[in-house]
């Protein structure tokens, strides 16, 4: 039928007023602009001739007294909201009849279809892929579990794919009286297991000492490499196995191999016989092998940078949570080694150019080489460029306590901590020790006044090498303008963390002559062709390479002067 307006007749528009109901009446209280707005719903919705079929049966109804002459079936799949209300007409949409009031119920329609109560009424939304999948079929849709918790020890039981896999290796390498040397272990570790090849020695020691057929105390190069006295039967390694190995969570597997059995967490000396089998075992260390000292050295840097890593709160613990939340992984770093006969090639922890650097920058600062250094010592660090007051802060133990045992003095392992936080600014444990080095009275707010304590130094540096100086406020809209604080003029650990490109620079304005010095003369396109040309480098790789070259040139000039003479 044509659609005739609404305001042509008066009864229809008297019994349209009457379904706008209280909610949708004008209110002294309400404003003009929603006044309008309802004004405009209202009308929108009684121009549809699917209201006007309403509103007509409405009249009629009331005309005639009865009420089972409504049609109350939904016009359309968006037009399925209407009931009756107590007075046997039709309630529109959004009114106080249509919301609440009566109990639920269900209305039937016009073919005996029944319609859901008003709790359940809600607007059609598009079916899933899977619906369609599945339209015209009578079984549930269920969505298939996507998440499962991670585990908080091995299983008891090894799973049975895992101790057949097992035994299909004892029967492929013919090892019917059992396992003697590691070798014969190697291809269960790996492939089994999932571990790294460097694995297989400590495992192999672990199971001899388990099963008291040495001594645990002993960790010499013979007692690791030996064959064993007693061979490991398939039972033995399941056994030992039980509770340790799950092959289908590698951390998990990682840990509880590496701790020690009575302990929750992963202590440096756990790792003491990882590393030995490393140094014993991988062809890119074969030239150490004849001194000890650097042995023991590579092994403390080694430690040293994975605790750097992972035991954030400096308590000399690693735990399962803290292995699995940071990076980069230990893990697929200790599988990497397998892969390259170049231990230089892995930068993450076992690079001995890395290394070499970290222990060549530390015995040039230990003057008296008895492994510890004062804050004289210190001040010499990367030539003279840190300010006294910055090296008073780090030996006052604030930002991290020194591990050392002796008072006042800096060991090897903390002069790590600290050169890995100096060279790298970005990472979070580096802004966390510089920001605690900045932050002088422990509020978590870096201010002004604190700023202006370490720039005063600078400023009487930089007047001593008869460079210009820059004014301080001057410093403290340009750092305003770097970091953008939440507040202008207080930084917090946050606030870096967002911007932590730029916490670098904040730090070393403060800290460093001579890295203040090299921003205030940067090349920036310098600066972008180094990132291009060693796209996953960080500014720690980059430091270490530099390093690196420039000790190698200094060692063949002087091999050149020894030939000389």
């Amino acid at each position: 039928p044509e659609r005739e307006s609404p305001r042509g007749r008066p009864e229809e528009r008297a019994a349209a007023h009457a379904c706008r109901g209280p909610a949708m009446a004008e209110s002294p209280a309400a404003s003009d602009f929603v006044k309008s707005k309802l004004d405009e719903f209202f009308w929108e919705w009684l121009c549809l001739p699917e209201s006007q079929k309403i509103v007509r049966q409405s009249i009629q109804a009331a005309k005639s007294g009865d009420n089972s002459s409504l049609d109350v079936t939904a016009p359309s799949p968006h037009f399925s909201a209407h009931r009756t209300s107590p007075s046997g007409r039709p309630s529109p949409l959004g009114s106080p009849h249509s919301r609440a009031g009566l109990a639920p119920h269900t209305v039937g329609d016009k073919d005996g279809v029944a319609v859901p109560p008003p709790s359940e009424w809600r607007e059609p939304s598009p079916p899933s892929p899977r619906e369609w999948e599945g339209k015209g079929d009578d079984k549930d849709l269920a969505i298939p579990r996507f998440w499962w918790p991670k585990r908080q020890r091995p299983t008891d039981q090894l799973s049975a794919s895992t101790r057949q896999a097992i035994h299909e290796h004892f029967v492929k390498q013919k090892l019917t009286d059992g396992i003697r040397t590691y070798q014969q272990l190697e291809p269960i570790v790996m492939e089994v297991f999932r571990l790294s090849k460097y694995f297989v020695v400590p495992i192999f020691h672990k199971i001899k000492v388990f099963f008291d057929i040495v001594d645990g105390s002993a960790k010499s190069k013979t007692s690791l490499l030996n064959p064993s006295p007693v061979p490991i039967t398939e039972q033995m390694l399941v056994s030992w196995c039980q509770g340790k190995i799950q092959p289908d969570d590698l951390v998990l597997s990682f840990f509880y191999v590496v701790k020690k059995e009575h302990n929750n967490w992963i202590e440096r000396e756990d790792f003491s016989i990882f590393l030995m089998a490393i140094l014993l075992t991988h062809p890119g260390l074969d030239f150490l092998r004849e001194t000890q000292e650097f042995q023991d050295r590579y092994a403390d840097t080694v430690i040293s940078r994975i605790f750097f890593v992972y035991d954030r709160k400096d308590v000399g613990r690693i735990h399962l949570q803290s292995l699995r939340r940071y990076r980069p992984s230990v893990i697929e770093t200790w599988k990497q080694l397998a892969e390259h006969d170049d231990i230089k090639m892995v930068r993450d922890y076992f690079s001995y150019e890395h290394f070499y650097v970290i222990y060549c920058t530390f015995w040039e600062l230990d003057s008296d080489h008895d492994f510890l250094l004062d804050k004289d010592d210190l001040l010499k660090y990367d030539g003279h460029a840190l300010s006294r007051r910055t090296v008073d802060r780090i030996f006052s133990e604030t930002p991290t306590k020194f591990i050392s045992a002796v008072p006042g003095k800096m060991g090897y392992e903390d002069f790590i901590r600290f050169l890995l936080c100096d060279q790298d600014r970005q990472t979070d444990r580096s802004m966390e020790y510089w920001f605690h080095i900045f932050d002088l009275d422990g509020d978590g707010c870096i201010r002004d006044h604190e700023m202006k304590y370490f720039y005063e130094e600078q400023v009487q540096r930089m007047e001593c090498l008869n460079y210009d100086t820059i004014p301080f406020p001057d410093i403290l809209c340009q750092i305003n303008d770097m970091i953008s604080p939440k507040v202008e003029g207080v930084f917090r650990l946050a606030d870096f963390k967002k911007r932590r490109k730029f916490a670098g620079t904040f730090f070393s304005l403060f800290s460093s002559l001579n890295k203040f010095l090299a921003f205030e003369h940067r090349d920036p396109f310098l600066a972008k062709q180094e990132q291009m040309d060693n796209p996953n480098f960080t500014d720690w790789d980059r430091w270490c390479a530099d390093e690196y070259l420039h000790l190698a040139m200094e060692e063949g000039d002087e091999g050149d002067d020894d030939g000389g003479h």
